[in-house]
């Protein structure tokens, strides 16, 4: 019997919904939370990405999906262990499973993409506390230091090479199995040959916000987009349009988020391209919210944490047990808690 996405059933955990006759993801957001504009937080739960590929309103029938708790049933960050569990794991081992494990692992990471890292968000941010929790899960709290550079291209030329930090978060991966090889990358991406990468910790949606009512766009698939004007701002990544078939030759660039919204407004461009949050942020500081919508079609992007392949500590283990403590969070349901505890303050603070 397939699970129910009922509004009753929709609580403080992560529960098992099977994809009906006539489902869309908005439809089944309505359903568990209330409301349809809500469909990201499926689209990014682990495992639900890849069940339900380029376009939210083309589902399987069948499909297994992972339906977050809903808006408002977390009310803090969870404790990722009990002080009796922590207290037993530090008497089993002194770090992790791995032996050869340093004393300390020093983490870097950014403080200015909200609410994914930054200091003014609680505990760090989303993936600061994903991170801190998978290495918790993992029995490796202890051990890890995170620091805040907000030098991006330091980080990955100079800090992690050098050992100053033996990891770095979060990053976007090329799809090698795409790009083949590093020098078909765009030059700015082939320094993340040198990494590997761990598991998602977490999948940020690309939306393609388009002005609201456009009913000439509303039946757009990533297919017919190609033929769109898509602007994106200076600066931001351009590999994983290339990845999903889009083609950059024709996109217009411009100085800003800001920039590409006014131009939307002016009907220069039909779509501006941003991760949802940065999108619906700053739409809501320019008081453009309600003249903006995004469509129902977008691009996963997963962001991870590197590790220097050629560092002598051999960092890819470091790796490893951060994906066991990673898995280990998702399957007991701390994980969830936490994206819908941020996603809840991301709403908070874009109405507050």
């Amino acid at each position: 019997m397939p699970a129910s996405a009922a509004p009753a059933a929709c609580n403080n955990t992560v529960q098992q919904y099977f994809v009906s006759s006539g489902d869309t993801l908005s439809k089944i957001a309505q359903a568990a939370f209330g409301d349809p504009r809500q469909w990201p937080r499926i689209f990014e739960y682990p495992g639900n990405t890849e069940a339900i590929g380029r376009n939210p309103n083309v589902l399987n029938i069948g499909v297994s999906l992972q339906i977050p708790p809903c808006p408002g049933a977390v009310q803090s960050i969870p404790q990722e262990a009990t002080p009796a569990a922590k207290t037993a794991r530090s008497a089993k081992n002194t770090g992790s499973t791995t032996t050869s494990l340093p004393i300390k692992l020093y983490v870097v990471t950014g403080d200015d993409w909200p609410p994914y890292v930054s200091t003014s968000w609680p505990k760090g941010g989303m993936a600061v506390v994903i991170v801190e929790a998978a290495f918790e899960a993992a029995g490796m709290s202890d051990n890890v230091e995170i620091h805040y550079v907000n030098d991006w291209s330091a980080q990955l030329e100079t800090l992690t090479k050098t050992n100053r930090y033996q990891l770095t978060f979060p990053w976007y991966y090329p799809k090698m199995e795409f790009w083949q090889s590093c020098d078909r990358l765009p030059e700015p991406m082939q320094i993340r040959c040198e990494y590997d990468h761990s598991n998602p910790i977490a999948n940020v949606t690309l939306a393609f916000f388009k002005e609201a009512g456009r009913a000439d766009l509303a039946q757009d698939t990533l297919e017919g987009i190609k033929s769109k004007r898509l602007c994106r701002p200076k600066g931001y990544s351009t590999f994983e349009l290339v990845e999903n078939g889009l083609s950059v030759d024709n996109l217009h660039i411009e100085q800003s988020p800001t920039d590409c919204f006014l131009r939307l407004l002016e009907g220069r461009v039909d779509y501006v391209l941003l991760n949802r949050f940065t999108g619906l942020a700053v739409a809501a500081e320019m008081g453009i919210g309600d003249n903006v919508e995004m469509a129902d079609i977008t691009i996963a992007s997963p962001i991870h944490i590197l590790a220097y392949r050629n560092n002598p500590m051999d960092t890819v283990q470091y790796l490893d047990e951060f994906n066991k403590g990673l898995q280990t969070i998702i399957d007991n349901g701390v994980y969830g808690q936490i994206i819908s505890f941020f996603n809840d303050e991301f709403t908070r603070r874009l109405t507050q």
